[in-house]
């Protein structure tokens, strides 16, 4: 009879990997002592640790089935209780890892232990380093300042502007005139698997995300106004100045404030665009309708007009603090981001997998962190051949 794991080193490991400090071989050996039935009730009591040890929010009754489901799964039967909940499922299951937290979700913790263990060594194999912190700068004289390679300190000056790269990696201005200037303008612009910060010459911080690009005066202000026009997905923290309003042109929409924080999401291969306020207002306009978000509101734009919901902002913005997390995201939206930190070709094989999907890790991680409980809901496949990955139901 093989001997039962010692319940401390299973606790350690799990502690760990909750918080996201486990390495590559403890996140390896959690999983197989996961794959062990021997260790069945430690697990279990870890998991209804995580649960239970989650602040109280509002109960959202579409998950009561699935969080009595669980429930019948992973606890003793006399240890239920027959009162409603009172926390949304997503809250409570948000504490766990993203591997733990979709192999309860899809009820595939018990049956397919050891699926999951080969499938980590399989997609460890052929893993694929994390993006980084890193831009291109393009001036208004057509220099190009590749910020990777940059040593901080002043990197420019003219025209009583001066630009610095700090010792942490960003790019501010500093302005030492105000003379306003309307036609130079310059251009962060971040590659596939790059993500960069910038403090505009107005003060404005602006986290830029992967293959995205920010035009803005070299000014201040033109015109009496603070524009920029943005693609791709950027976070931004606007200094505030009633008397010059801040712009945010994308594609078709345009986004008008004051001094708030907000997200825009405009990437050209999504079918909407959508716009995430945290803090503060905004009007957001396209050729066919306007709206003005209150904090807590995304809007989805579209040809077809903008649309408005509530929505939690921590989702919007987590790629800003060095995450994916996805909330009842499809495959395909999940796999452009992936694609986009990664620099990875996605390619489907036969159907694409239909249904969302829900989890949470660090960007910092290799790809199989990504991948693997996406893959352990049972229902998508991933194959990594180089560069590519490729996609099954």
């Amino acid at each position: 009879m093989k001997k039962q794991t010692d319940p401390t080193s299973i606790q350690l490991l799990f502690a760990k990997y909750t918080k996201g400090e486990a390495s590559a071989a403890e996140t390896a050996d959690l999983f197989k002592h996961i794959g062990e039935n021997q260790n069945d009730t430690e697990i279990n009591n870890l998991l209804a640790a995580e649960l239970d040890g989650t602040d109280a929010e509002e109960y959202d009754p579409q998950w009561e089935a699935p969080l009595k489901k669980i429930k019948n799964q992973f606890f003793h039967e006399e240890s239920l209780s027959t009162q409603k909940p009172s926390i949304k499922l997503w809250q409570r299951l948000a504490a766990i890892s993203a591997a733990v937290v979709i192999l309860i979700i899809g009820g595939y913790f018990l049956t397919a232990k050891h699926e999951i263990v080969n499938n980590y060594y399989h997609l460890t194999a052929h893993d694929i380093q994390p993006g980084k912190v890193g831009a291109t700068l393009t001036l208004a004289n057509g220099n190009k300042i590749n910020l990777n390679n940059t040593a901080s300190g002043e990197i420019f000056k003219e025209s009583g502007i001066s630009i610095l790269k700090t010792a942490d990696g960003q790019v501010v201005y500093r302005i030492q005139s105000k003379k306003e200037s309307e036609n130079e303008f310059n251009t962060l612009t971040t590659a596939i698997g790059q993500t960069y910060m910038i403090t505009l010459p107005d003060q404005t911080k602006v986290w830029l995300n992967a293959a995205s690009s920010l035009t803005y005066h070299t000014s201040a202000t033109a015109n009496g106004q603070r524009k920029v026009k943005l693609t791709g997905e950027a976070y931004f923290e606007v200094a505030k100045d009633k008397a010059h309003p801040f712009i945010v042109e994308s594609g078709t929409q345009r986004i008008e404030v004051l001094g708030t924080h907000f997200n825009v999401n405009a990437y050209a291969d999504e079918q909407v665009f959508k716009t995430t306020l945290l803090e503060g207002s905004i009007k957001i306009a396209n050729q066919n309708d306007f709206k003005i978000l209150s904090p807590g509101t995304q809007a989805a734009s579209s040809v077809s007009g903008i649309k408005l919901s509530p929505v939690d902002t921590e989702f919007a913005v987590a790629w800003k603090n060095n995450n994916f997390t996805f909330d009842r995201l499809d495959i395909k939206e999940i796999m452009r981001m992936i694609a986009r930190w990664y620099d990875v070709e996605v390619v489907y094989k036969d159907e694409i997998p239909a249904g969302t999907f829900w989890g949470s890790v660090s960007r910092f991680d290799k790809i199989s962190k990504a991948l693997i409980p996406l893959e352990a809901t049972g229902n998508v496949h991933f194959n990594i051949e180089g560069r590519t990955i490729y996609v099954y139901r």
